[in-house]
């Protein structure tokens, strides 16, 4: 009969200290703002957790806006330089000088959109105030972990 009780409490005790170590390892603390179609869009983030003005989401607005129709072109000038270096790589006679130039240019372009991210950072920047400066800068690893594919937040 005691047996049984030790075996049960040493049971309830690995229980426990199992859930302390999943909470802890496992579970990540909740998002600023909730899931919901109202915060699919990033600028209405933005507004409410740095409490933009109206100007301040027009300004953001035009800013994200040719930031993407810039991101578009890359990409697909992106795109078809990886088709092409992918079709030159795998053709029978493979040029290999051909697959560095095409390389090269691939990476020159995925800098190019780094830069142009780069860019835009600052110009969102430019618009908020030191106070709203300061929330955004902690709101960026929240709004990456809000739009993952997966929409699992990961471990900082």
């Amino acid at each position: 009969m005691f047996s049984r009780i030790i075996v049960l409490l040493v049971l309830l005790n690995l229980l426990t200290i199992g859930f302390f170590i999943w909470k802890t390892y496992f579970q990540h603390e909740p998002l600023l703002f909730p899931k919901n179609e109202e915060y699919k869009d990033v600028t209405a983030i933005l507004q409410r957790e740095l409490q933009l003005s109206p100007q301040q989401v027009t300004q953001f607005n035009t800013i994200r806006e040719r930031f993407f129709e810039k991101e578009v072109v890359l990409k697909q000038i992106i795109k078809a330089e990886k088709d092409s270096m992918n079709v030159a790589m795998f053709n029978k006679v493979t040029d290999d000088a051909l697959i560095q130039f095409l390389a090269i240019k691939i990476s020159q372009n995925e800098y190019q959109m780094e830069l142009l991210r780069y860019e835009q950072a600052k110009e969102l920047k430019s618009v908020c105030s030191p106070k709203q400066q300061e929330q955004f800068e902690h709101l960026v690893i929240e709004i990456r972990d809000y739009f993952r594919p997966d929409n699992q937040p990961k471990k900082r």
